[in-house]
């Protein structure tokens, strides 16, 4: 499912993608956990939707919220931190 909403993103389907990708989380906090390294990417991936979907603020608070529990996790200079460090100054910048 989460490859899906990847694909839908990818060619702009992002009414489609959205839906995906939050149930995508949903599954994963279940199932895996709200710190599982999979989990923190579909958070990422989400807020990207998000993001091209116009929705900022949305984005903006995901974004940060990941970033927070991506250092928390990892430590401040994992490159999965860094990733959504930069997703989250594209997005403020826009």
């Amino acid at each position: 499912m989460h490859n899906l909403a990847g694909a839908c993103h990818a060619v702009g389907n992002l009414g489609r993608a959205v839906p995906l990708y939050e149930a995508t989380l949903v599954d994963r906090e279940r199932v895996l956990g709200p710190d599982h390294p999979d989990t923190l990417q579909s958070r990422n991936n989400l807020a990207g939707a998000y993001q091209y979907a116009g929705d900022l603020d949305r984005a903006i608070r995901l974004y940060q919220a990941t970033l927070v529990d991506c250092e928390r996790v990892f430590g401040l200079v994992h490159p999965s931190a860094a990733i959504v460090r930069r997703n989250l100054g594209r997005a403020r910048r826009r």
